[in-house]
């Protein structure tokens, strides 16, 4: 009796469990059914207008008016690859905005403009402050000979030529550290100084920026000879992408590449420069 008398309480006792555990949970059930997990933060869109920073130092690539910062009667290369940039990323052209240098575009503090296309070359200066595209424009040096003289076919055969280029220059320095030529090379004051030396043969071949090279034969293909080729420099001007502006440089850098490959971007150079500078054979 005593043993039945024991079975019967802890029976109970396992009903009276079984019923607190139930009606505890009835209420956290409710909880869960009042708060859903919150979907996942889609991500940001890029924005559908853009405000382009330009350098206005080479009418060739960027020239316009100036009133209040703001750059009116925009128009050259930087500008059209903008306009043609901002559309391959399903955006347009809000304005343009004017920075004085390099040092000030990429200067510290929230920008106030999403791209900039300004002549900026890859520096540590450069990466500190914006995020950069792969190069849209070559700065090579431009190799341009004197009339009826044989093509270089390599760097090698252009060191027993008498060179020329303008002095302090970029050139003067890839003459002087990569070509190494055996004769001390002219170096010219002014452009049509240089332009001088070559068409009167007291050179055999000039060093200009590759940038430069169809505005050095403009007007003067018939006393000049021509273009032969590039000597690599490994650099070239980029779009800075300002960071959390909305924009992703992998984005860039596809649009980049597609007007690369569809001829766009020798387009624009024929157009605005006069030469494609990628079209220069590269000389080793």
């Amino acid at each position: 009796m005593r043993r039945r008398r024991l079975r019967r309480v802890r029976n109970r006792r396992a009903v009276l469990v079984i019923a607190v555990c139930a009606i505890a949970a009835v209420p956290l059930a409710a909880q869960a059914a009042q708060s859903p997990t919150p979907p996942a933060t889609a991500p940001a869109s890029p924005p559908a207008s853009l405000v382009i920073a330009l350098g206005l130092r080479d009418p060739s690539l960027d020239a316009g008016v100036l009133r209040g910062g703001q750059v009116v009667l925009a128009r050259g290369f930087e500008v059209e690859l903008a306009r043609l940039l901002a559309r391959r990323l399903g955006a347009r052209v809000h304005r343009f905005v004017e920075m004085r240098s390099a040092v000030r575009l990429i200067a510290g503090g929230a920008p106030t403009w999403q791209l900039a296309l300004a002549g900026i070359e890859p520096t540590p200066q450069a990466r500190a402050g914006a995020v950069l595209s792969d190069p849209y424009l070559t700065t090579d040096a431009a190799v341009v000979l004197r009339r009826h003289l044989e093509r270089p076919g390599s760097i090698a055969e252009l060191r027993g030529r008498l060179l020329c280029t303008l002095r302090g220059s970029d050139e003067a320095r890839t003459i002087a550290a990569v070509v190494r030529p055996r004769a001390a090379p002219l170096l010219a004051t002014s452009v049509d100084r240089l332009r001088e030396q070559l068409r009167t043969g007291a050179c055999d071949a000039a060093l200009v920026p590759a940038v430069d090279t169809g505005r050095f034969l403009r007007g003067h293909r018939s006393e000049l000879g021509p273009a032969v080729g590039r000597i690599p420099s490994g650099r070239g001007f980029v779009v800075a992408v300002a960071r959390g502006g909305g924009l992703d440089v992998a984005a860039v850098n596809a649009a980049l590449q597609r007007m690369r490959n569809d001829g766009t971007l020798g387009r624009l150079g024929r157009t605005w420069l006069g030469l494609d500078p990628a079209s220069l054979r590269t000389l080793r």
